[in-house]
């Protein structure tokens, strides 16, 4: 076995190769048997008892008998080896009690190699270009968190948590870094691969969006900060800061250039998909929608009222996410076909919409809103989800001079 050297990969999934042969726990398999090889690849500068294997294994077990259940596990664990054709007793080596990987064939882990790329990277008196080498190389290596198929194994939750910080870390650095350089392209490369892994971490997708915007790519910009929207109310339940809504209105206010044909203008601002429903827009441009009609009603007259829409459990709660998702489609749809082809709405949060209703009455805000309630439960018939409903003249603007 001499002049072996294995190749292990642990971030975003474990894979074992030595020589032309690989090993991977990809396939639908035992998982006891492939924690137990991960468990003593991971910890190879050392010995392991059997007591502290079990305790891995069987932590939650009372009715094991642990002695004969780990000597088959050991077992099957080696019957994993099997395809390098070497001695799968001497990969495993057994003494007195313990275990541990045979040291005669070396391992090089790709999760060793990353956090030491890390810390090279914070050595006194490297240049910014040097740092950044470093890093990126790092990141590189991070395909994914620590043995993602046992994620929540007590063992693994906190290993994975230090090298995803270590991960998040560097990721940051990097940018900070590329950011000085004007590096778009790259900024959107890393923050593209950041994001597959940490989806909603605002840091990835802000300089994502920011970085598309600064290479002249708007559309793209306002398109990524849709998608990611939509996945931070969908998946997360989490409500995009100040700032993301600040970026997005200044691509979407600077997304057009000089042209003196007002006839292309007005086609370019049409609207390119059939709507047969109200308007839906983003909360920074229902906003500017609300302070125009708050100038037009100082001048007019003219009544109109915001109305807000909240779902939550009986108790007062947010549902689940997939719940509140589903939920918040058919609110969303009821919104759409209950109001005017020029009323206007915006999702607020994870859990309400808001709408601004020209009426002339309280009364007929209040219909509008029952409507909509109807709307809702005749197409989702999930009767533990309450819609609370608040409505409200709009002030009329007033000037300070």
């Amino acid at each position: 076995m001499k002049n072996l050297t294995a190749q292990v990969q642990m971030l975003g999934g474990f894979c074992l190769t030595i020589g032309d042969v690989s090993i991977t726990n990809k396939v639908q398999q035992a998982k006891k048997p492939w924690t137990i090889l991960e468990y003593l690849v991971y910890y190879h500068d050392r010995e392991i008892s059997a007591d502290e294997l079990v305790d891995v294994i069987w932590s939650d077990d009372n009715n094991v008998n642990p002695t004969n259940a780990l000597k088959t596990l050991i077992f099957r664990t080696r019957k994993l080896l099997e395809p390098f054709n070497l001695s799968t007793q001497q990969l495993i080596s057994q003494n007195r009690g313990s275990y541990c990987w045979n040291s005669e064939v070396p391992l090089s882990l790709d999760s060793s190699e990353f956090e030491a790329l890390c810390e090279q990277s914070k050595q006194p008196g490297l240049t910014e270009a040097q740092q950044l080498e470093y890093l990126l190389q790092a990141i590189r290596l991070y395909k994914g968190d620590f043995l993602p198929k046992i994620a929540w194994d007590p063992w693994v939750i906190p290993v994975s948590r230090h090298y995803h910080t270590l991960f998040v870390h560097a990721a940051m650095q990097a940018i900070e870094i590329l950011l000085k350089e004007e590096q778009w392209d790259s900024i959107i490369e890393l923050c593209r691969h950041a994001i597959t892994i940490e989806a909603h971490n605002e840091d990835f997708q802000y300089h994502l969006i920011y970085a598309l915007y600064c290479n002249g790519n708007q559309r793209q910009a306002l398109e990524q900060y849709r998608i990611m929207v939509d996945s931070f109310y969908n998946e997360f339940a989490i409500t995009p800061s100040e700032r993301m809504t600040d970026l997005y209105k200044l691509i979407q206010d600077q997304e057009h250039g000089v042209n003196t044909d007002l006839s292309l203008i007005q086609k370019s601002m049409q609207e390119k998909r059939e709507h047969s429903g109200a308007y839906s827009c983003e909360f920074t441009v229902f906003r500017d929608i609300y302070q125009l009609e708050q100038r037009a009603i100082a001048r007019t007259g003219d009544s109109i009222f915001l109305g807000l829409l909240t779902l939550a459990l009986e108790d007062g709660s947010l549902p689940k996410s997939s719940v509140l998702t589903r939920a918040m489609g058919h609110l969303g749809n009821a919104v759409t076909s209950s109001l005017r082809h020029g009323d206007v709405y915006t999702r607020y949060s994870v859990s309400q919409y808001m709408l601004l209703l020209p009426s002339a009455s309280y009364e007929n805000g209040e219909m509008v809103m029952q409507r909509i309630i109807r709307n809702y439960k005749k197409a989702y018939l999930r009767k533990d989800i309450i819609i609370h409903y608040s409505l409200q003249a709009v002030a009329p603007f007033e000037s300070d001079s």
